[in-house]
């Protein structure tokens, strides 16, 4: 990561000179395609932090205050989830069933979720 701050005036050198005996046009493809490679990971989370946006204006767009059972429903989803994944731990560690790295990462994301991140966001 060193190399990051060198980048920017890198390309715009091979913007304005261009290489000796390259065409133009190729070093436009190279430094346009090294751009969006750098730029990708910005792109990728804009767009997540856009899609998770549109998520919560849905969600307050489909609240109805004066449906009980529905807003209970939705509220009871992810406790749900949480509870059989932990009963689930709790069995598989009470009856010797190995669990495989798959099911530790979906119980720490569950755990990183209400310990972790959900404490923070509720704050705002």
């Amino acid at each position: 990561m060193a190399l990051l701050p060198l980048i920017g005036p890198l390309l715009s050198l091979f913007r304005r000179r261009g290489v000796e005996g390259v065409a133009q046009d190729a070093t436009e493809q190279v430094v346009s395609a090294l751009e969006a490679f750098l730029h990708k990971d910005e792109e990728a989370a804009k767009l997540t932090a856009d899609y998770m946006d549109q998520a919560r204006k849905h969600d307050i767009a489909t609240f109805d205050a004066q449906d009980r059972f529905a807003n209970r429903m939705r509220a009871c989803v992810r406790p749900a989830c949480t509870f059989v994944a932990l009963c689930w731990y709790v069995y598989a560690r009470a009856n010797g069933i190995e669990l495989q790295p798959e099911d530790y990462a979906i119980i720490g994301g569950i755990l990183a979720f209400w310990f972790g991140f959900r404490p923070f966001e509720k704050r705002r």
